[in-house]
């Protein structure tokens, strides 16, 4: 059998062991969750909770614990307005072992793992292509608002809550995405968005997809023509305290940060422009700081005032994604002074924001969610140095040891065609050509790497085609991340406090445990009952619950719950109808009092 028809084989075979699983998922939900607006019966009816408006705020590489460390120097109506009146989960996991941006932001919007959606990481090996892809490429998208091809999320299976909500009001609600990156606007904004906004590095516009139209609103012009990024190039960052509060965070001149692009380690950080003989996008260096994130926040107060959200009869929805702290947090690590002056920043240009809600629309009607994407791992030598076990494991290195390994032990060949961790893509081809069985080379490579330091649990295509997961707490996560067709035939994680990554310097992302794994999950509106709720949940559970809220359809494959709890049930008083009679019933009703 040819490499490529074993793919499709295993293909097919997906679609079995997903449907099984998910009906299994199916029947445990139903038997172990309430909805989110129910009431005992005979009880008075349950009032809907009203908002004009949802805004669903995800951060990348927002540890769960950035909330507690910074909390006392978070401002009175940014994101401690949310912690101290919403509803927040404190135990808020990701159920799969795949923790990247683009899976966590593909599990906000459907409610389903990667199992389901096929996104299995930011990037994945197309054996087709013979190279990396997206969850987002799409050549025959072009960019509207400057050059190139842009994307859609035509390769994610299943709805979003923004395509439920259009669906749900025959399209009249306004669902608009706005991100720092490309990729976390598609897949947060969904296929039936009204439009999905990201910052252009190349550029300096807020672009979009001309999936959504061929022409950006004039609002949208007049934003760009103010070039907002150029404000900053050649500008210094400061803190925006004085240093002397920065005590969460390691000095500023920690030796294990990687300098920032055209830059350095310590403060003040000079904002460069970027240099195409470097390989570098002109705009590249201010992606990746606070003030990112505040042209994102300013642009959807520009989206709430022009495109009048909330202010209809059916409710909007607005998605920021904040995508700064994803490559500045890999370069200085959660606990330099950069990231934590990034999260000040972030809750400053929050409040203002939410101020703008507050005048435009109200926050009385308005439903805000705020989650992350992912966590985030410490710079492996901040944990050694602590007496913790943790290091780094090169990929290049790791593939070129276990390709030695198999030369050795079954002939030369290239046996290792891609590893894009937690992914490893065998060379099917090879194992045709030497004739040997795929489940015995899987296994063979699995022993060898198990040998490598810092390795942790492995899982092989053909234990999951076969439903044979090793005795692992990680095997149920590890079947939730892959998908047949896309990923690996190894799924690869390292042990705690090891990263994937080539750089000797910063930190990575993307394990199963806490510190990747762990997210914020705030909710605060009308109706919601604010206090702090300690039992599990999972980012999977924003979408159906926001569509619980708001009495639409959850998306197509969620499988996540409504999170019932937090609603304050308010009941309605029936009101007594008048009985209405005729002249001659009330004549007869007379005689039968006398």
């Amino acid at each position: 059998m040819t490499a490529y028809a074993r793919a499709s084989v295993f293909s097919k075979f997906r679609f079995l062991l997903g449907f099984h699983s998910f009906f299994i998922s199916l029947c445990l939900i139903a038997a172990t969750t309430t909805p989110c607006l129910s009431q005992p019966a005979g009880q008075p009816a349950v009032e809907q909770p009203k908002a004009n408006l949802v805004v669903l705020i995800v951060a990348d590489q927002f540890p769960y614990n950035f909330l507690y460390r910074y909390k006392d120097k978070f401002q009175a109506g940014g994101l401690r307005l949310l912690i101290d009146q919403g509803a927040q989960y404190t135990d808020c996991k990701n159920g799969c072992a795949t923790t990247h941006a683009a899976t966590g932001d593909a599990i906000i919007a459907t409610g389903a793992y990667p199992w389901h959606t096929g996104v299995v990481g930011n990037t994945w090996y197309d054996r087709r292509k013979k190279g990396p892809t997206t969850a987002i490429a799409d050549e025959t998208a072009q960019v509207v608002g400057a050059n190139g091809v842009a994307g859609s999320n035509k390769s994610v299976f299943g709805t979003t809550i923004g395509d439920q909500m259009k669906l749900a009001t025959n399209g009249r609600s306004k669902v608009l995405a706005v991100s720092g990156d490309q990729q976390g606007g598609l897949l947060l904004g969904g296929r039936l968005a009204t439009n999905v906004f990201w910052f252009d590095t190349k550029s300096g516009n807020m672009v979009s997809s001309s999936k959504y139209g061929s022409a950006q609103p004039a609002w949208v012009k007049a934003f760009n023509d103010m070039h907002y990024p150029d404000k900053s190039l050649g500008k210094p960052w400061q803190r925006l305290l004085p240093e002397t509060q920065y005590a969460a965070s390691t000095r500023d001149d920690y030796p294990y940060e990687r300098n920032m692009l055209a830059d350095g380690k310590i403060f003040p950080h000079v904002i460069q422009a970027g240099s195409q003989s470097a390989g570098l996008d002109y705009y590249e260096n201010f992606a990746m700081t606070p003030m990112a994130n505040d042209l994102v926040i300013d642009f959807a107060k520009e989206a709430v005032d022009k495109e009048f959200l909330g202010q209809h009869p059916d409710p909007d929805l607005l998605i920021l994604n904040l995508s700064a702290g994803e490559k500045l947090t890999q370069y200085f690590g959660p606990y330099s002074q950069e990231t934590e002056d990034l999260v000040l920043r972030m809750d400053q240009s929050l409040a203002g924001l939410f101020q703008t809600i507050n005048q435009k629309v109200g926050l009385s009607k308005c439903l805000i969610v705020f989650t992350a994407s992912h966590g985030s791992p410490a710079v492996p030598e901040f944990s050694k140095e602590r007496g913790l076990d943790a290091g780094r494991i090169d990929p290049k290195v790791f593939t070129s040891f276990l390709d030695a390994k198999l030369d050795s032990k079954i002939g030369h060949d290239d046996w290792i065609e891609s590893f894009d961790p937690p992914n490893l893509y065998l060379n099917l081809d090879a194992i045709d050509r030497n004739k040997l069985r795929q489940p015995d080379v899987e296994s063979v490579v699995a022993q060898y790497a198990h040998a490598v330091p810092g390795i942790g649990d492995i899982v092989t295509a053909w234990q999951l085609y076969t439903n044979q997961l090793p005795n692992s707490p990680l095997a149920e996560s590890a079947r939730k991340s892959y998908y047949f067709g896309r990923s690996g035939e190894l799924f690869v994680t390292p042990k705690p406090g090891y990263v994937f990554t080539s750089e000797s310097m910063g930190t990575g992302f993307g394990s199963p445990y806490s510190y990747d794994s762990q997210v914020p999950l705030i909710f605060y509106g009308p109706g919601i009952r604010a206090g702090r709720y300690a039992h599990h949940c999972s980012p999977a559970d924003v979408a159906p619950s926001i569509a619980a809220y708001l009495g639409f359809e959850a998306p197509s494959i969620a499988e996540g719950h409504a999170l019932g709890d937090i609603v304050q049930h308010q009941a309605v008083v029936p009101v007594k109808q008048e009985v209405r009679t005729t002249p001659e019933e009330d004549a007869k009703d007379k005689r039968k009092r006398r």
